[in-house]
């Protein structure tokens, strides 16, 4: 048994299962894997690359000092990730250990990448598509006009994603903000609160990170009057396929073109350079689970 997993009977995460499994699937006969992996601080990152040079690089927040516990990390895995199959990854987001989760989303995310390449971003809708506005930190300015069309009235953000806080006022909307680390709740409330807001919300904007630390599921099941719920961030650069019909409206991330350049600059710290020069997207989500294959 790996004894990162639940044992037999346990409940698991339906969410993240999905998830996972559509990545497996979609990943079954295709000449693709692993090119590169880093459990970084703050962001992890993994590379995919296929037979023809074609890659992709996902990135995830990495769950910094929610487990010093070493036991069981990767488990029945190599201790060279050079040696990973990579179809094996993406069932890790279900591991019991953070950071086995945060690197089995990077790779989730780096397949992701790759296949919206691969599509040309045929998933997602030109007109959505954020615009790269220099010195406005990318295409964050356009879920910002978009979320403000929607004229929420009790709108929750759960991560402390301070330029959306900050865009949001500027068009006169306050959302109540959950953080969960001391050191960036700046004013937010401590996620533990979470609960008593989110049945009263009518928007949902949750931080990708959602999908590391398994809080997404309960975070959707709990804003049923919400009009939208978005996912954001580089965290959620999830296929809009592998999240389709799980809860979620939108999702909003950032597809990487300069997958060395944006290398170089993660393992120097820099991640916000995703937003700035990378191509920022908001997608439609599928209220029903598409084709995959």
């Amino acid at each position: 048994m790996n004894p990162t997993l639940p044992p037999p009977g346990w409940a698991v995460d339906p969410l993240l299962q999905a998830i996972a499994d559509r990545c497996t699937a979609w990943l079954q006969g295709r000449d693709l894997g692993v090119e590169d992996i880093c459990l970084g601080h703050p962001v992890s990152w993994a590379i995919v690359r296929d037979g023809q040079g074609r890659r992709g690089l996902g990135a995830a927040l990495t769950p910094i000092g929610e487990s010093n516990d070493r036991d069981g990390l990767f488990a029945g895995l190599s201790q060279d990730w050079r040696d990973w199959p990579l179809s094996a990854l993406p069932a890790r987001l279900l591991a019991r250990h953070p950071l086995e989760r945060c690197i089995a989303l990077a790779a989730i995310n780096a397949v992701s990448q790759y296949r919206l390449g691969w599509e040309n971003l045929a998933p997602v809708e030109p007109g959505e598509r954020g615009e790269r506005e220099a010195g406005q930190g990318g295409g964050r300015a356009s879920v910002v006009r978009w979320v403000a069309a929607q004229t929420p009235q009790r709108l929750v953000m759960i991560g402390n994603m301070q330029p959306l806080v900050a865009g949001l006022r500027e068009f006169g909307i306050v959302p109540m903000v959950f953080e969960r680390h001391a050191s960036n709740r700046c004013g937010a409330l401590n996620d533990a609160q979470e609960w008593a807001w989110l049945p009263h919300a009518d928007g949902l904007i949750a931080t990708g990170a959602t999908l590391v630390n398994h809080t997404l599921a309960p975070l959707v099941a709990w804003t049923g009057a919400a009009r939208f719920r978005i996912l954001v961030g580089f965290s959620a650069q999830t296929h809009p396929a592998f999240l389709a019909g799980l809860g979620l409206t939108h999702v909003f991330s950032v597809h990487v073109d300069d997958v060395d350049g944006i290398r170089r600059r993660l393992q120097l710290g820099h991640w916000n350079a995703m937003f700035e020069s990378e191509t920022p997207y908001l997608a439609r989500l599928a209220d029903k689970t598409p084709g995959l294959l």
